[in-house]
């Protein structure tokens, strides 16, 4: 990007006090760092054997562990979630916003997503036809969803949030078929290992050297996979962070790219270069720690046919390499599959504090499960010091009450980084997403057009404001405040056309503090744009808080 380079102080870089904007700060919100400390938050669903929420539970039956120490619950909750959906500015009086004014409730949140990267054509089919009877048979009941496709090209909006079903099904009617998966299908069939002859022993060196071909290609295009379902996700994490309460994220899908290394693709060893294990692990696992941070529980509905299914009885389950050859061995291959496949979908929704609907052979019930685990649930808080070492802690719930069953997210992560490549990586996210984050609340309005600085553009000025009492302020270190600030204009083609980004860091005066904490701030600058129709998506980011707010306005220029 072309960054704006000059050092300016607070008061000379045209963020402005503003006027209070009509939001409401609520207990759901991300804390802000202070002197002594902030506030974590839990929300734990609570069901008996039958799966039905217990209601009624006292604090005093619930305990609270961080990392194998007990902390007092000083926020109890019981949440009764309403279907009331989320609303947005969309070019209201010019104004575009990321989030809803006066907006305190906690509502159910269902983010529905059609995982085409990692599901072959035939379960794509499937998947579909469900999603829409799924979508027909709730067409009345109000449920706020929202539906998005992972495709090769990342994360696709088919549509926000809507009290309407009816509208994500138009969505996903209008939506190409031709999502095809990333991981093809072998070319060769082993079958089994020609006869020991001379003329099977040259047959066999042809089949192994097509084999580790594939098997190079197949792991190339596992990381592929690996990287767009990471990335998808952790745009998904980062967009609803700032939502209250906990959210849903049912994905549909046949597997999670978890296991990079399969039998089959070990026998390319070491030309195959997806066999960083400890790499991948490490992305998932920040990934899962990213989804719990933002109280987003991972519901994975399996997408596999029965017809694409085989039978494993895991009592007998053999590794390819426990009964010899795994090249030629393809029912053992096979069965690894399947049964890792089934790990990884429960794996993701263990972690997360979510349900694994296995099995495939009801994805209509599947879905209809899924949505509505949110209705009823509790919220538990408690306080950490400002000592507290940055990066993940562990978090236990238990509960006194006898067959009572809980469910919660099981961690945080605490992350005071600073860095500008932390800021670069997290802003890009935001950049490319289609998704707005709503981590901070932001609204856009243009401003007005002038004369640009080179020929034949046009320079148009606009006001990106933050809400009043967001951005995190560190009071310990003499009120320092870091916020990073990107704009991305693109043409109708998706082409970039123009960009811009800043970092404002300051240590605030204490009226400083305490105008900002009640007025918020304004961000005016302006974009040189040729004359043309774009969408400019802008991005705010508390550094302190870890959170970002994005938004994106359309703008015609004469």
């Amino acid at each position: 990007m072309n960054r704006l380079r000059s050092r300016l102080a607070i008061t000379a870089i045209a963020f402005l006090l503003t006027s209070p904007l009509q939001t409401q700060t609520t207990q759901s919100q991300a804390p802000r760092f202070t002197s002594s400390t902030e506030l974590v938050l839990i929300p734990t669903v609570v069901n008996d054997k039958s799966g039905a929420h217990i209601p009624g539970l006292q604090k005093k039956e619930f305990a609270l562990k961080q990392d194998g120490k007990s902390h007092p619950i000083a926020v109890f909750e019981e949440i009764k979630t309403n279907s009331a959906r989320e609303h947005r500015s969309q070019g209201e009086h010019g104004t575009f916003s990321n989030f809803e004014p006066g907006g305190s409730d906690y509502h159910r949140l269902n983010i529905i997503v059609l995982d085409f990267v990692n599901t072959p054509f035939p379960d794509q089919a499937n998947a579909r036809i469900a999603l829409l009877k799924f979508l027909s048979e709730v067409a009345e009941s109000g449920e706020p969803m929202c539906l998005l496709a992972l495709t090769r090209g990342g994360l696709t909006l088919l549509h926000d949030f809507t009290d309407d079903p009816k509208l994500l099904a138009a969505g996903l009617r209008e939506m190409k078929a031709n999502a095809a998966p990333l991981i093809h299908e072998s070319t060769v069939d082993p079958g089994h290992p020609p006869p020991s002859d001379a003329l099977g022993a040259m047959l066999m060196k042809m089949i192994r050297g097509q084999l580790q071909t594939e098997a190079q290609l197949a792991s190339m295009e596992r990381r592929e996979t690996a990287s767009v379902t990471v990335q998808a996700l952790q745009q998904i994490a980062k967009a609803f962070r700032g939502l209250p309460g906990r959210k849903s994220l049912i994905w549909a899908s046949s597997g999670f790219p978890f296991s990079l290394s399969p039998p089959s693709t070990l026998m390319c060893e070491p030309a195959c270069p997806a066999h960083q294990r400890d790499e991948m692990q490490s992305a998932y696992d920040n990934l899962w720690r990213m989804m719990n941070d933002a109280q987003i529980a991972i519901y994975s509905v399996d997408l596999r046919s029965t017809a694409s299914r085989t039978p494993a009885d895991e009592s007998t389950f053999t590794h390819p390499y426990d009964i010899g050859d795994p090249q030629f061995d393809t029912a053992a291959q096979a069965q690894w599959k399947e049964q890792d496949t089934s790990s990884t979908l429960k794996l993701f929704a263990e972690n997360t504090g979510g349900k694994a609907f296995l099995g495939g052979n009801n994805l209509v019930q599947s879905f209809r499960q899924a949505t509505q685990d949110d209705g009823s649930y509790y919220m538990l808080g408690y306080y950490i010091s400002r000592s507290t070492k940055p990066g993940w802690h562990q978090i236990s719930v238990t509960i006194t009450r006898k067959g009572a069953h809980a469910r919660y997210r099981n961690g945080f992560l605490l992350s005071r980084d600073t860095s500008t490549t932390s800021a670069r990586q997290d802003v890009h996210l935001a950049l490319v997403s289609p998704l707005d984050f709503v981590g901070v609340p932001i609204s856009i309005t243009w401003s007005g057009t002038g004369i640009g600085k080179s020929a034949g553009k046009a320079r148009v000025q606009f006001e990106l404001v933050m809400a009043a009492n967001v951005v995190s302020v560190d009071e310990s270190d003499q009120n320092h405040m870091v916020v990073d600030i990107a704009a991305v204009a693109r043409n109708l083609n998706g082409e970039v056309v123009a960009e811009l980004s800043q970092r404002v860091e300051a240590h605030l005066k204490s009226d400083g503090l305490e105008q900002i904490q009640h007025n918020g701030m304004t961000y005016r600058n302006g974009i040189d744009l040729p004359p043309g129709e774009y969408t400019v998506r802008f991005v705010m980011r508390d550094s302190l808080g870890n959170r970002m707010g994005s938004v994106a306005a359309p703008v015609k220029v004469p």
